[in-house]
């Protein structure tokens, strides 16, 4: 199977929105997903094999730092490095572009994703305490991370 990375576009709001379905408990619906597309400083890269999306990342860009707003990929494919590939693409991307720094916030219960975004380089900066409550019956706090590029 051959993988082809393609940034996203208000056209594939839907399968984006279907796909962070499957993977989340708190999905953002598709009329999100084609706002958040179209917005001015969106930086999207979606994964697609056989003409399916199987994982993609989205960041806003916003003078001169960027927030990785979210990230998904098909339950069925975790643990393939697709969210890597996606996420250090961009970055390097945001990097040539100037960017000097990127956010994000994880639930503090999201193991595999703390750990992805450590051996990224991201650094734990502070947290907001019962953040994050879909799916959960004791709410988990945001671990705010941020990553500085360029120096």
């Amino acid at each position: 199977m051959t993988l082809l990375l393609r940034a996203l576009t208000p056209a594939d709001a839907a399968v984006a929105a279907a796909l962070h379905a499957r993977a989340f408990d708190d999905p953002w619906s598709e009329a999100s997903f084609a706002a958040q597309f179209a917005a001015t400083g969106a930086v999207t890269l979606g994964a697609f094999e056989e003409g399916e999306l199987t994982a993609f990342a989205l960041f806003q860009d916003t003078a001169g730092e960027a927030d990785l707003l979210t990230v998904a990929t098909h339950p069925a494919r975790r643990g393939e490095g697709l969210a890597r590939r996606l996420i250090t693409r961009i970055i390097d991307d945001l990097a040539r572009q100037g960017i000097t720094r990127v956010t994000l916030d994880v639930a503090e219960d999201n193991a595999p994703a703390r750990h992805l975004y450590a051996a990224l380089g991201f650094t734990e900066d502070g947290r907001r305490p019962r953040y994050y409550t879909a799916g959960r019956q004791v709410p988990a706090d945001a671990v705010l991370m941020s990553k500085r590029l360029n120096g």
